[in-house]
């Protein structure tokens, strides 16, 4: 047998990636995988755990690596938290594979955790109405916001709707609580949160006379949008969008589509970075997105859906959740046969491709993307 020699037994050493390009590929991976490159070496922990450039750098990189979470309490005081990916090529195993339950723990269980609403791979839920937090799934970090001082006299029939957003002024991220007294009253408070600061700030009311629904706002283009009216007793208003500047701090409203003759109802929302309105009719739900915010001729009708579900117990309307890059296949909550169902609906053919199904219960679903920033 030939004798082995020193220099037989010595290893090779490694090729010498440079830092930089390291880090420019370590930006294009998933969160999970990039976790586990902090324990490589000391400069790499220090680039994936400390360094704002990078966790801007991934968040770009991760845009198209979309995520459906869908919290769900049942009569029980059970609250789980699961989530799917949608960047999946087959769209018939979006429920069956790599779900991810996550181990969150309400703050409060006399209350059902609200999702508000999803930044930047930033979750906000709010608690009550004095209380909120933000979470970030991927990284499995929460923070606790200061409690809100909400009104102590003529609140009895109030409560508190929230948004949450970015301020590219001030490359920070601020969560807006809108307190609404009773409907006759047609009166707000509004106060801000931003992040990093210990306590909450009051800004101008909501136009006056005008109360938002009880949708939470819709974060777009450095606003947060909701639905509102003069009067929420007027099953035949449309409403108005009302916008919050998040830089300014000043509100405006904002045109709607032009829906034709048919009678609909509004739902507000945000896809591929755009404000959307979902309008609901008896036989079929439209998807209008705006392409340049705040301009009302850039209004499009992205894709028309049949109706599909009853609509009777839970939902007045479907929820459309996600429309996937094929402007075909549509991600949609709804109620069928007294469940509520997760289904990947074909429109074009008028198929169902893949579907997940529950008894009823509190169920909220929203779609974000995977991010190292720290709430």
């Amino acid at each position: 047998m030939e004798e082995t020699t020193a220099s037989t037994r010595t290893l090779t050493p490694a090729t010498c990636i440079p830092f930089d390009l390291a880090a420019e590929i370590i930006s294009r991976l998933p969160v999970k995988c990039v976790l586990r490159f902090r324990c490589v070496c000391n400069s790499w922990n220090s680039l994936i755990s400390t360094d704002p450039k990078f966790a801007k750098k991934h968040l770009h990189e991760s845009t198209n690596r979309h995520h459906l979470i869908t919290t769900t309490c049942i009569p029980s005081k059970k609250f789980t938290v699961i989530s799917y990916p949608l960047h999946s090529p087959n769209f018939n195993s979006i429920f069956t594979d790599n779900a991810t339950e996550y181990q969150y723990s309400p703050i409060n269980r006399n209350y059902y955790d609200r999702l508000v609403a999803s930044c930047d791979g930033i979750i906000c839920f709010a608690i009550n109405p004095n209380l909120a937090l933000l979470w970030n799934p991927s990284m499995r970090i929460l923070k606790q916001l200061p409690a809100l001082d909400t009104p102590k006299e003529g609140d009895s029939d109030g409560n508190t709707i929230y948004g949450f957003g970015y301020d590219p002024f001030i490359d920070n991220y601020k969560v807006v609580s809108v307190f609404r007294y009773n409907v006759n009253a047609c009166k707000t408070e509004v106060s801000v949160y931003t992040l990093g600061t210990d306590y909450w700030r009051r800004i101008e009311d909501f136009p006056s006379l005008m109360i938002p629904y009880s949708q939470q706002g819709i974060f777009v283009s450095g606003t947060v949008n909701w639905l509102a009216d003069y009067d929420l007793d007027d099953n035949n208003s449309l409403g108005t969008i009302v916008s919050l500047d998040l830089r300014k701090e000043i509100y405006q409203e904002i045109s709607q589509p032009d829906y034709g003759d048919v009678t609909v109802k509004l739902s507000l929302g945000a896809m591929r970075e755009c404000l959307c309105v979902f309008s609901h009719s008896d036989s079929f739900d439209d998807v209008w997105l705006m392409k340049e915010y705040g301009n009302e001729e850039s209004w499009i009708k992205l894709i028309r859906i049949p109706c599909i579900s009853n609509r009777s117990l839970v939902f007045d309307n479907v929820n459309i959740l996600y429309v996937f890059e094929d402007d075909r296949h549509v991600l949609l909550l709804l109620e069928e046969r007294f469940k509520l169902k997760w289904v990947v609906y074909d429109s074009e053919n008028g198929f169902i491709k893949s579907a997940k199904s529950q008894d009823f219960s509190w169920v909220e679903s929203k779609v974000y993307v995977e991010s190292l920033l720290l709430p």
